[in-house]
């Protein structure tokens, strides 16, 4: 036989094993590495997942949340797991596409060391103010920080936090000064906002909704390419005038070297178990807060392009604000 046949054999050998194995997986505990936050929009889509998976696939699905060093620790686990199926990663997209580019050092690439498995959907933080500040938009909210420079408290949470974010790029791109204050979360600035001891942040959407809708806080602007459901009167960043969009977002990964066969079944499964049902969509993503906007749901290519674009458009940011975390 010729070199070019025994490579063919081998080759419809090895493609015979993988699919095999893709069809018998999994045969045992299959565990997530999450380097969200317990309770929040992103553990609600990831727990939901995990649980379908289990359901579908007949084995457990175990989330293992490992915090720190925002999403890092995590990160690194992922990175250095056997890549066989039975370690998979779940991140928020500030883990996975800012974390490279805001940070000197760090012992993993995410593009290159993790695969994507699936997009799971949006957490679009609002920029919310105290009803007390006298602007009902985002350019009115401009002008007032433009009149008086530093006297427009904006709480953030880390030097990667999207509200320090917009703040340093403000500044640097259009000459804006608000007075960053610093919290350990998002939720205590968001709860700072509510009190009326600041009087900017940014918040999921979905999770301010109901006390805008009160009147206990104002939303200028969401940054998503359409109206956010949950705020449906609230212009997108676009529509306000806000040339960066900076947008929470969730998806699974695996180690890279994962068998493709396995990364292709989980996709699918999740696209028609999570994605393709209306009720668990609504339980696991909507009502808690996430939206299911393309890529959303989508391949794991189509995942994978979008990870290289939001890694270009956050190297654009961190380029502008000059933010570096040591």
């Amino acid at each position: 036989m010729k070199p070019s046949g025994l490579a063919i054999v081998a080759l419809s050998a090895l493609l015979t094993v993988c699919t095999a194995q893709a069809q018998s997986y999994p045969t045992k505990q299959v565990r997530i590495i999450s380097g969200v936050i317990a309770g929040g929009p992103g553990d609600t889509a990831n727990r939901g997942a995990a649980a379908l998976l289990a359901q579908a696939l007949g084995q457990p699905f175990t989330v293992e949340n490992r915090l720190g060093a925002e999403g890092m620790i995590a990160g690194e686990a992922c990175a250095r797991s056997t890549p066989d199926g039975y370690t998979l990663c779940m991140f928020d997209g500030h883990e996975i596409a800012l974390n490279p580019v805001i940070r000197t050092k760090m012992s993993y690439d995410p593009l290159r060391d993790m695969t994507p498995v699936m997009h799971l959907g949006f957490a679009a933080a609002a920029i919310i103010v105290h009803p007390s500040v006298p602007a009902n938009s985002l350019q009115e909210l401009f002008a007032l920080a433009k009149a008086k420079p530093d006297s427009i408290n904006w709480g953030s949470s880390g030097l990667a936090s999207p509200s320090n974010l917009y703040i340093e790029w403000l500044k640097n791109a259009k000459g804006l000064r608000f007075h960053n204050v610093p919290y350990k979360s998002a939720l205590q600035a968001m709860q700072a906002v509510l009190s009326g001891e600041i009087q900017v942040t940014s918040f999921v959407a979905g999770a301010v909704a109901p006390q805008v809708r009160a009147g206990k806080l104002k939303a200028l602007a969401v940054p998503t390419t359409q109206r956010s459901p949950y705020l449906p009167d609230v212009p997108t960043f676009k529509e306000a005038g806000m040339e960066v969009e900076i947008v929470t977002w969730f998806g699974l990964m695996a180690p890279t070297g994962t068998p493709r066969e396995i990364v292709q079944r989980l996709n699918t499964v999740l696209a028609r178990e999570l994605f393709g049902n209306a009720a668990m969509r609504e339980k696991y993503l909507i009502k808690p807060g996430t939206l299911a906007l393309p890529p959303a749901g989508a391949s794991p290519e189509v995942f994978g392009e979008f990870l290289k674009v939001q890694r270009e458009m956050y190297a654009g940011v961190v380029k502008v604000t000059g933010v570096r975390i040591e």
